[in-house]
């Protein structure tokens, strides 16, 4: 069986990829991995879904996902040290739930 976990005491930290996800949802609901994959993607696409429409997708014990704005700044190019005008655009924030953090600590 596959356990993932964050060791905060040695700073030793796993990564789950999307394939390693389905197969633990696989594993813990008895689905077969095609049943696992359809559901997760089916998550994914929905939370997508309502963030492209600007929603907050508030997931209880887990944490928030958000839209924020960022506004046209002023920026210099690396490159050329010349001054540019760095366009307003749109990111995705996630703020962890209380109990997600109290978890980690």
């Amino acid at each position: 069986m596959l356990y993932y976990y964050l060791d905060l005491s040695r700073r030793q930290y796993k990564k789950m990829n999307k394939k390693e996800l389905i197969d633990i949802v696989s594993l813990k609901k008895d689905l077969t991995k095609k049943d696992a994959e359809a559901l997760v993607d089916t998550v994914f696409d929905t939370m997508i879904e309502s963030i492209l429409n600007g929603d907050k997708v508030l997931i209880s014990g887990f944490g928030t996902f958000k839209v924020n704005n960022r506004k046209e700044r002023k920026g210099v190019s690396p490159k050329t040290k010349e001054a540019m005008i760095i366009p307003a655009s749109k990111t995705v924030s996630f703020k962890p739930s209380n109990r997600l953090k109290d978890a980690m600590n």
